[in-house]
Order: structure tokens, then sequence, then C-alpha cells
């Protein structure tokens, strides 16, 4: 909850001229994702950080590239994880006092990772290299390549 605040709280104070329409937003996104984890539903915790991420998108207003987007999308993702973690460990404390410290090192860890890997995709935007047909190609066999990887490890195992 506090990591959603925090992020609506960055969003609002940059937003600019539509600043009480963003604090609106951010307000709602926050007070249901509040929701989703009280009442443990879990089916709900994905549209308040969509939400958030939409106004993150909403306060760019079409702007240069926002050289803190990496650090919005490891927040966005250690709150998701976060969120998910305290409505699958309730009922079930003695099994979660042992995983506590290994599975929060682990949460550190992948938005840790995802802010870095965001960080190298806006390094390479800034690359100036030829454009051209051979550019595009390169272009399309990475996006087949990055489908192909995210269809092999949805497909479920026998």
């Amino acid at each position: 909850m506090l990591g959603a605040a925090g992020i609506g709280a960055a969003l609002v104070l940059t937003a600019d001229s539509y600043r009480l329409g963003v604090g609106a937003v951010v307000l709602a996104a926050v007070l249901l994702l509040g929701l989703a984890v009280a009442w443990p539903f879990p089916s709900l915790i994905p549209w308040p950080l969509v939400v958030l991420g939409g106004v993150y998108a909403w306060t760019l207003g079409g702007g240069s590239i926002d050289q803190w987007a990496p650090v919005y999308a490891g927040g966005l993702l250690a709150v998701a994880e976060l969120a998910y973690w305290s409505v699958e460990v309730r009922g079930r404390a003695q099994d979660a006092e042992r995983l506590t410290e290994r599975r929060a090192s682990l949460i550190a860890t992948l938005a840790l990772v995802a802010v870095a890997a965001g960080g190298l995709v806006l390094a390479a935007t800034a690359l100036r290299i030829g454009g051209g047909v051979a550019t595009d190609l390169l272009g399309v066999a990475a996006a087949v390549a990055a489908l192909a990887v995210v269809a092999a490890l949805a497909r479920p195992r026998a």
C-alpha cells in the first residue's frame, strides 16, 4: 500500500495543470488496491496498478522520454508482488515465517532487475543507428524472438 501511495504521490507531484484530476484517479486506485488486499480478492489487484500505469502515461503527455520510467516500472512490479504475497500468506503464518526473508529478497531482486532492464532499454533508445530495411527487419526478428520466448515459457509442461 505504501509503495502504491508513493508512486501515486510522485505522479501527482509531477502532474502540471491537471493535478486535481490525477490526484483523484490515483486516490481511487490506491483505495481499490487496499480493498483488493484487505478483502483477499487477487483478481482485483492488477487493475489499480494498470490505472497507476495509465496515469503515468497520461502525465507524460507525449513529451520526451522520461528518465524515471524504469524506477516506476520496478516500483509497480514490487507493489504487485507484495500485494499478491500478502493475499497468498493469509492463514498460513507458520509456513510464512520460514520463507519471509527469502521471498522478500526475491521480490527486491526482481524489482532491481526490472529497473536495470528498463534502464538498459532506455539507454538503447539513446543510440543513434541508421534506419532502413535492415534495421526494420532486425526489429521484427527481435519482436518475434521475444514472443517465442514468452510462448515457450507460457506453455504447460507435461
